[in-house]
């Protein structure tokens, strides 16, 4: 993690986007996923939307994040962006009548080294 790196003002943030970007996959919100990913990872939401519409019939989908942790495991300098990967652990309830489950995962996030664009999610990884 570079010196001088917010890393408690990096988690604090990257738990608000986690539960943002939770509720616009429950809402199949395109606009809102698109703004918080890259091209490539948005490619593959947008596929796995429609695998779950075509289970659901469109059915909306609602997830409770009843606990979440996150923890920045690295930061890596690209030659011409950031990746900063962290890892999310907690509970969810993806069901109104079960109680919730625990998950564990690790999103990898990109930001471009020059300009003011921000963090953008790039791959997520089930580890449970």
């Amino acid at each position: 993690i570079p010196e001088g790196f917010d890393a408690p003002g990096f988690l604090t943030a990257a738990k608000l986007n986690f539960v943002t970007l939770q509720d616009a996959w429950d809402r199949s919100d395109i606009q809102n996923l698109r703004s918080m990913m890259t091209d490539e990872m948005l490619d593959q939401i947008k596929a796995q939307l429609a695998d779950r519409e075509s289970h659901t019939g469109g059915v909306s989908n609602k997830t409770d994040v009843v606990m979440l942790n996150a923890q920045l495991l690295g930061i890596e300098e690209l030659s011409e962006s950031y990746m900063a990967s962290v890892e999310f652990s907690g509970m969810i309830r993806e069901d109104s009548s079960a109680g919730a489950s625990p998950f564990r995962e690790v999103w990898n996030m990109t930001k471009p080294r020059s300009g003011g664009a921000g963090w953008l999610v790039a791959g997520v990884q089930a580890l449970q």
